[in-house]
């Protein structure tokens, strides 16, 4: 572990939060991109994309998963013990988002939807290099996939698809309104995920969800959160598709289950931290009933839905993202498999991977 920077908000030296931390994690490693990650997603267990910019370059980086963090906790003594770059390709502009789909990474920015392909560890090249260009018209796409097709859009009106056996498109048909008062094809998409053969699709200023079924090409369910006006909102689903999570840029958290959806079943009102809410996340665990939220200050909260009357909820904060240049967390997001392990960038490209053990009192 490294503990070479300090809390800019608190009096607790480098020591002692270094020694505090050993009681709070299982596990916690740490690795600096020299560069800020502006998103990240698993390959597999063991591997880790980034979308990294530092000034004018930018770049998506392969990196592999320290092994101790992956091997538990019996394992002894392991090799590969912090994060080492495999393979790395340039991009034309920032990536907001990226997704991993049959060794090829698609990612979205201001310039478009793009196909890259990573390299396999038989190939002599060590570069992800670009296939194609998915659409060039689309600015900060979101992005879904499922085992061989992607789905991209900006809009209502602009989601597509794209096959990647046939590298054939299409638009996607059948958006047509549930609710005409509460959403139309010009609304804006925060973010996407594809689970159990449903599309859900976040509104990025409304905060409805909308559950599109590709199969019978209608929205089937919509989740309809409080209304507040000039806000964001960002959604993420659990691994089976019954959970979904909504949140707000005033911190707003709203948990739905989809068997009943006129009302949460968890709501909380998160602190936020002025002028640090920038890029506000809320992540399901895929493994139990935790959730994460970042973006809002320094830390990565997290929360279980099922047993609110635990601090409203929270079991754990985060709080490994210290030093006077450290301003926000940009991204965060849980291992695939394993439990209450998560990992996080800040915006002095500070990539930190760590598994908590300490119920918050």
């Amino acid at each position: 572990m490294d503990a070479s920077y300090a809390s800019p908000d608190s009096e607790e030296s480098d020591d002692e939060w270094f020694f505090e931390s050993i009681k709070r994690y299982e596990d916690l490693s740490m690795y600096d991109v020299q560069g800020f990650v502006s998103c990240a997603t698993f390959c597999d267990s063991d591997r880790l994309l980034l979308a990294v910019s530092r000034e004018h370059l930018h770049e998506v980086w392969e990196v592999s998963i320290p092994t101790k963090l992956i091997a538990g906790k019996d394992a002894g003594l392991t090799r590969n013990r912090d994060f080492s770059l495999l393979t790395a390709g340039y991009t034309e502009n920032l990536v907001k988002e990226m997704l991993y789909v049959s060794s090829n990474v698609v990612t979205s920015g201001s310039d478009g939807v793009h196909l890259y392909t990573i390299p396999q560890p038989k190939d002599d090249s060590d570069v992800i290099s670009l296939t194609s260009t998915l659409r060039s018209d689309l600015r900060d796409s979101s992005l879904a996939a499922t085992d061989n097709s992607i789905y991209f859009g900006a809009s209502l009106s602009s989601i597509s698809s794209f096959d990647l056996s046939s590298h054939k498109s299409w638009n996607l048909k059948g958006i047509s309104n549930i609710s005409a008062s509460t959403w139309s094809s010009v609304d804006v998409i925060s973010n996407m995920s594809y689970v159990s053969e449903r599309l859900f699709i976040g509104l990025r200023d409304k905060g409805n969800v909308l559950l599109y079924e590709p199969r019978v090409g209608m929205v089937m369910q919509e989740i309809e959160p409080p209304k507040k006006f000039d806000e964001k909102w960002t959604m993420d689903v659990n691994h089976d598709g019954c959970v979904v999570a909504v949140a707000n840029a005033s911190g707003d958290l709203n948990v739905y289950d989809l068997r009943n959806v006129s009302k949460a079943i968890y709501v909380c009102a998160l602190e936020v931290q002025e002028k640090k809410n920038i890029n506000h996340k809320v992540c399901i665990s895929p493994t139990d009933s935790l959730l994460s939220v970042s973006g809002y200050d320094t830390y990565v909260q997290v929360f279980d839905f099922k047993c609110p009357e635990v601090k409203g909820g929270c079991i754990f904060t985060h709080d490994g993202h210290r030093g006077s240049h450290v301003q926000n967390v940009l991204t965060h997001l849980w291992h695939p498999s394993q439990e209450k392990l998560l990992f996080s960038a800040d915006n002095t490209g500070k990539l930190q991977g760590w598994r908590f053990k300490q119920l918050q009192t």
